[in-house]
């Protein structure tokens, strides 16, 4: 049972980000929209940090981010590494690409990656210079014991 909870707590946590993107999806309309662009003083530069997985070790996280340019949508990388994500414990790398927007919620500021394979938008705020945070759609950290910081690489 103990080896189960850590999973159980994983995917509920998964589940509030995807009903939280998909409410987020139906209130930023055009004409409604509080996200303000932000001009881009850590960009560009690349993150990294582990972040708890419900079936394997943790998953890398391999985030660069690119200079935005007056606030417009620019681009990010980002490689995931699944530790001992596969049946035979090695690891398992996905590439992601896409454009990334630096944004203003009242005092709060953050990335959103929409990646280009249409998976749904991550997001990440700004904690300090060297520091961010995954967090939900309105830049609200993630309620859980586990790390989900990505620090600078110098």
């Amino acid at each position: 049972m103990r080896k189960f909870v850590p999973s159980i707590i994983f995917s509920a946590i998964l589940i509030a980000f995807v009903v939280q993107d998909h409410k987020e999806r139906e209130a930023l309309t055009p004409a409604t929209n509080q996200l303000t662009p932000a001009t881009d003083q850590l960009a560009p530069a690349t993150y990294r940090g582990v972040l708890p997985a419900a079936d394997c070790a943790g998953i890398d996280y391999i985030l660069t981010l690119n200079d935005s340019i007056a606030g417009t949508d620019t681009l990010f990388t980002l490689r995931m590494v699944y530790i001992e994500g596969d049946n035979n414990g090695g690891d398992i790398t996905f590439d992601s690409r896409g454009r990334q927007q630096r944004f203003e919620i009242g005092t709060q500021c953050g990335y959103r990656l929409m990646p280009d394979d249409g998976e749904r938008a991550t997001y990440f705020a700004i904690v300090n210079d060297s520091t961010l945070r995954m967090s939900d759609s309105t830049l609200n950290r993630i309620e859980s014991p586990f790390n989900y910081d990505l620090v600078r690489e110098e």
